[in-house]
């Protein structure tokens, strides 16, 4: 089955593809625009993909575990400074969907990922380092319509 959808998180909104080639085997790949903690402005991107690996199966829901695998972009220092670094992850979820329905799909996703970035930021005649971490929490909600290949 392939689903088309949408993604909501704590920090980030984004279209993605998913791909269940099996019942317990799939791959999501997604991208979208991203905030930080700090300042919630929606200024970042994020690319990435998840393999999911379903532990239960049902004809109306599925509970998996996920890898996950992201590249952001980030505008660190106001709009002057921009750095970029991967974040690996991990996630359960668990994804209602009705056959009846015209395949309409919903998930709840929950993990914990780690991305931490020292970049230099140039003053003036001083140059500093500081450093950017990710938010470590996944919670993702998001909607999917599948269709048969």
């Amino acid at each position: 089955m392939i689903g088309y959808g949408g993604e909501l998180s704590v920090l980030s909104a984004k279209p993605n593809v998913r791909i269940w080639t099996s019942k317990t085997t799939g791959f999501e790949f997604f991208g979208g625009i991203a905030a930080e903690v700090g300042d919630f402005k929606p200024n970042d991107m994020e690319i990435g993909f998840k393999y999911l690996k379903a532990i239960m199966y049902n004809r109306t829901d599925r509970t998996y575990f996920g890898l996950v695998g992201k590249w952001k972009m980030v505008n660190v220092y106001g709009e002057t400074q921009k750095t970029n670094l991967p974040i690996p992850g991990i996630l359960i979820g668990k994804e209602w969907y009705s056959k009846r329905i015209n395949r309409k799909g919903f998930a709840i996703e929950l993990g914990y990922q780690y991305g931490v970035k020292e970049f230099n930021v140039q003053n003036h005649l001083l140059q500093t380092k500081e450093t950017f971490e990710e938010f470590p929490l996944i919670l993702n909600l998001r909607y999917s319509f599948y269709k048969k290949r």
